[in-house]
């Protein structure tokens, strides 16, 4: 997908440094922060109730594992409780024995 937006000036001032910082074209610089952007704000959107885990990992293309390491890099702790692990285990117990 091709985007044309205007960058404000300080905008593009942080682009420069950054880009000089990293060694990396403004575009890539860009487009990491696009990134960044984006997942900061599903983290959000995870923490908050609006959207799953399963959606958060479909979005930002991320295994369960993927999903609960970048929980853990912005402190998100699990939404599940404590009962429903129990019982997870518990059906899990049971399923294995079959």
């Amino acid at each position: 997908m091709s985007v044309t937006i205007d960058v404000p000036k300080n905008i593009d001032l942080i682009l420069d440094m950054r880009s000089r910082e990293e060694h990396i074209g403004k575009i890539s610089v860009l487009k990491q922060m696009l990134w960044d952007g984006a997942e900061s704000y599903l983290v959000s959107q995870y923490s908050h109730g609006k959207i799953s885990k399963g959606k958060l990992s479909e979005l930002l293309d991320l295994d369960l594992y993927g999903v609960n390491d970048l929980l853990e890099k912005y402190h998100i702790k699990s939404s599940i409780s404590y009962d429903r692990f129990t019982k997870g285990i518990e059906i899990a117990e049971k399923i294995a024995k079959y």
